[in-house]
């Protein structure tokens, strides 16, 4: 039945998903059904009842008047080339990357500070110079990263600007791989907010230690486990992206729309709005952790989130791209 489903579906890609071709396509769907478990009552084995199944209704100009597609020929249609499973798995692939690589910018733009941390427990202006030069480095390492990465992904614009449709058999690998990518996004996300939650242990331990410069030590050990914290949310929240983008290619307009609205993603005008919108509650949690744990100020750093939440939505109105709304 599953092949069947899928050549209906194909069937109806590309057509309009107006209430008439829906109805369509669910009557059609009933007689395949029909006749299916027909073939198969009478003694007839799978591959033949799906092969005459096809045979016999796989045409739709055939079919037209009995579906009643009559003013079908008048309707806007489709035209978008359909996306080869081989291109979906390439993108996926390079979604993944894409996460991670924007995960690691993240992690050396937070991680730049720690050089200037620990050479400062040091008391010497010399390696405090090049703690403060190493950071330097590694933060223009890290944006050389965002600038790569989403150079890389420039490539696949032609799907994110919805040239394209996806077939049945295309959602179904792209839906298996996005829930093994929920599961990773899941822990890391859940050991990323952990480690953010606990960064605060070697800077209350090293303080409570009467040595100088072991406060320092401590600081700097905190910001090594926030970056990490940090690297493993961002990559959790991406995870899912590519995943998300195909599952939103083929939108309402069409009939064969395999995705439920709740799984379409919200499509943003660019490539750096994009990065910037998932990384957004991430940063955010980091923020707020970190001024909350330095400053100890838990009645007051609370209303980091609501002036967070009214930037967020600042920033969704200006960066989301309605014109790809789906």
């Amino acid at each position: 039945m599953d092949t069947i489903k899928s050549y209906l579906e194909t069937m109806f890609a590309n057509l309009p998903a107006t209430a008439e071709v829906l109805k369509a396509k669910d009557e059609l769907w009933g007689m395949m059904e029909d006749k299916y478990n027909e073939l198969i009552n009478e003694g007839k084995s799978e591959n033949e009842a799906v092969g005459t199944v096809i045979s016999e209704f796989g045409n739709l100009d055939e079919l037209a008047e009995t579906l009643g597609l009559n003013r079908l020929s008048s309707a806007p249609v489709d035209n978008r080339r359909t996306l080869t499973q081989d291109e979906a798995r390439s993108f996926v692939s390079a979604g993944s990357r894409h996460a991670f690589l924007t995960a690691l910018g993240v992690f050396l733009c937070i991680f730049s500070v720690v050089p200037v941390a620990a050479c400062s427990a040091i008391h010497n202006n010399f390696i405090e110079t090049m703690g403060t030069v190493a950071l330097f480095i590694i933060a223009a390492f890290g944006v050389g990263i965002f600038i790569i990465t989403n150079s890389l992904m420039s490539k696949y614009d032609y799907i994110k600007k919805h040239e394209c449709i996806i077939d049945y058999a295309t959602v179904g690998y792209v839906q298996d791989k996005k829930e093994q990518l929920r599961n990773i996004s899941i822990v890391c996300r859940t050991l990323g907010i952990i480690m953010c939650i606990i960064s605060f242990v070697p800077a209350a331990v090293f303080d409570a230690i009467p040595i100088q410069g072991l406060d320092d030590i401590g600081g700097a050990a905190m910001i090594c486990i926030v970056s990490v914290g940090v690297f493993l949310i961002v990559f959790g929240s991406m995870a899912e992206t590519s995943c998300k983008t195909l599952l939103a290619l083929n939108g309402d307009n069409v009939a064969g729309s395999y995705v439920k609205k709740e799984n379409k993603e919200v499509r943003y005008i660019n490539n750096t709005a994009t990065t910037i919108m998932s990384v957004f509650w991430p940063t955010v949690t980091c923020i707020y952790l970190s001024v909350s744990f330095i400053t100890f100020a838990w009645a007051l750093t609370w209303v980091i989130w609501p002036i967070a939440a009214v930037i967020h939505a600042i920033f969704k109105s200006i960066l989301k791209d309605d014109s790809m709304e789906v």
